[in-house]
């Protein structure tokens, strides 16, 4: 075995039971990546864990320990000390023995101390990660389960959807309130209703003005990747699945395409625990070492965001994506996200990679959700992370930096956009999220139930996190700054008010115009006419300008058909949010599942179309 090899312990054990040159191959590309060459033999599937352990144990001249039986005490330890365990990787007897969880740089380590103590062999033994997470996971599963579920209501309660109480009726009837305005001349004095119609109209009229100035944004490029491999972090991707058999095959394969070193990849797959479906269909597909399934506990309530925190326990990234079922991101995403992190001013604690509709052509809801979606991806957050203000996040396509995230206590599984509160949340903590033009491929609902189902949970998240955040003011203003209060209150409260009062307004300008031209009018009323004529159409207009623009700089056609259809938009956006305040006050946590894999137009749907209709030539004959 050549000399340079001999050096490796990770790899060293197994001389003269494995190829030659597959250990050279492994420890050469190790040394380029900055690993061990365990990992890399590990990646590549040419040998197992316990395998690698055995080995590497044998190479040391300690015990290799499978952990199949419980250690005494491990099981009365309080869960953030589990927790801790599955990060450091040594586990503690009560007889002073040490086990190590270690491969690669961790194992030479490993090496360089028992040679400085050659006593400590007596003592230590070596496991794998994958035996120490297993029973981590075992012994711990009630207390793990618990912190998923309940960690961010018990441990800061004001920040958590969970206890809301009785907010959520006042905002419910704040909601009725605002929609009444327009009609409110019938039982108050008009002047009233004029000052409360001003105050209305200023929010929307700002929300306008703030979307227009988002057209002109400029386009920031992406900061250069990494060259130098060795410098690449582990990555850990979190992909929370519920009945999703149909598009993980998709899944896999547009994980697998991603441009990132294998070896410092990890790929959780975190399912429901009764999803045999999916999870018989991830076993089949997802069957390279980089990929790991984790169950998402029963407890507490039925949610994306506890089944990412059940996940997060078992990260071993320094930097932590998320991405949907239906997700097909660009394959250099993390590199450049490391990119932003490593290169953009400030606290980067979160990276936004940018949202793209893949399934246009499959109706007119999904043109109307591809230029909503160009709106807010290309002009609003970019705008937003120019200024520094508070992103909420889209659901996918997020990178964290893994201690961030577990020290702002991760995702609120009460809260059914966990995303936006989450980006809410990190601002809170003095982190900025950064805004990356690189995409990730989305499928829209193509059916207006399914649209309706998932805008309606979107909108009661939203209002989940008005009250979450809006409860405390002073709170909020002495966290983020003035500036940036009014800016969220800006987002937040044209978002919301917005599809709310625009029926009201509709209707209202109807009933005058129609039912009362006829009669004699004072000069309040007059006014208050016109400024909801005026905060109609500087909607609209700002509408069609923001879908306009945002069309553009993705490069999608059809403005022409998109357009016309707006109004009609708006009023599901309506339906949409008075249905997420009536599920608000009667089901608060009620998660509304997305059906996925019914896209017609797709790039994946049309391959498969293309490959079916293909016609298949005979074989020519050995004589032709």
């Amino acid at each position: 075995m050549p000399a340079e090899i001999a050096g490796f312990a990770e790899s060293a054990g197994l001389a003269g039971r494995a190829d030659a040159g597959m250990l050279a191959h492994a420890a050469q590309r190790a040394e380029r990546l900055g690993i061990g060459a365990d990992e890399v033999l590990l990646a590549a599937g040419s040998a197992s864990p316990d395998r690698l352990a055995i080995d590497a144990a044998r190479r040391l001249g300690v015990g290799f320990d499978p952990l199949d039986e419980t250690p005494p005490g491990l099981a009365e330890r309080p869960r953030h000390e589990l927790l801790a365990l599955l990060r450091t990787g040594v586990l503690r007897h009560r007889d002073g023995g040490l086990t190590f969880a270690v491969r690669g740089l961790g194992l030479r380590r490993l090496a360089d101390m028992l040679g400085r103590d050659p006593a400590l062999r007596r003592r230590v033994r070596i496991t794998t990660p994958e035996r120490l997470a297993a029973l981590v996971w075992q012994t711990g599963a009630d207390g793990l389960a618990e912190h998923a579920a309940f960690f961010l209501r018990r441990a800061r309660p004001h920040l958590s959807a969970a206890t809301l109480g009785l907010a959520r009726y006042l905002l419910a009837a704040f909601a009725v309130l605002l929609a009444a305005v327009p009609f409110a001349a019938m039982v108050v004095p008009e002047l009233l209703v004029f000052a409360g119609m001003v105050l209305v109209a200023c929010v929307l009229l700002v929300w306008n003005a703030f979307r227009i100035s988002a057209c002109v944004q400029p386009q920031e490029p992406d900061p250069a990747p990494e060259r130098d491999d060795a410098r690449l972090p582990a990555y850990t991707i979190i992909v929370p699945l519920y009945r999703e058999a149909r598009v993980v095959p998709k899944l896999i394969a547009a994980l697998k395409r991603l441009d990132y070193p294998r070896e410092k990849l990890q790929i959780l797959l975190a399912i429901e625990a009764d999803d045999h479906e999916t999870r018989a269909v991830a076993a089949r597909h997802a069957t390279a070492p980089l990929f790991e399934m984790v169950p998402a506990p029963e407890l507490g309530p039925r949610t994306k965001p506890k089944a990412l925190n059940a996940a997060l326990a078992l990260a071993r990234g320094e930097l932590v994506a998320v991405y949907d079922a239906e997700d097909e991101p660009d394959p250099r995403q993390l590199r450049l996200a490391h990119a932003a992190f490593r290169s953009r001013s400030g606290r980067i604690g979160c990276v936004q990679a940018r949202l793209v509709i893949d399934n246009v052509e499959d109706s007119w809801i999904t043109r109307q959700f591809a230029a909503e979606y160009a709106g807010n991806f290309d002009l609003l957050l970019p705008l937003l992370d120019g200024l520094g203000l508070p992103i909420p996040l889209g659901g996918t396509s997020n990178h964290f930096r893994r201690d961030v995230l577990e020290a702002i206590g991760a995702w609120d599984p009460y809260n059914v956009t966990e995303d936006a509160d989450l980006g809410i949340r990190l601002s809170r903590a003095g982190w900025r999220t950064a805004v990356i033009a690189s995409g990730t491929r989305e499928e829209a609902p193509n059916r207006f139930h399914a649209w309706l189902r998932q805008r309606t949970r979107w909108y009661k998240g939203w209002l989940q996190t008005v009250l979450v955040h809006g409860r405390h003011p002073v709170a909020l203003r002495r966290a983020l700054g003035t500036g940036a209060t009014a800016g969220l209150a800006v987002l937040l409260g044209g978002s919301l008010v917005t599809p709310l009062v625009h029926p009201f307004f509709v209707l209202a300008l109807l009933i005058d115009l129609f039912a009362g031209g006829g009669a004699a009018r004072t000069p309040a009323a007059v006014l208050t006419q016109a400024l909801c004529m005026t905060t109609l159409i500087a909607g609209y207009a700002s509408a069609a300008l923001f879908a306009a623009a945002g069309m553009r700089r993705r490069r999608l056609g059809g403005t022409l058909a998109v357009l016309p259809l707006i109004p009609l938009y708006w009023l599901m956006l309506s339906l949409a949010v008075w249905r997420a305040v009536l599920q608000l006050v009667v089901d608060p946590y009620r998660w509304e599942k997305t059906e996925h894999g019914l896209a017609r137009s797709s790039r994946a749907a049309k391959a498969k179309n293309s490959a079916a209709v293909r016609p298949r030539t005979r074989p020519a004959a050995a004589s032709d």
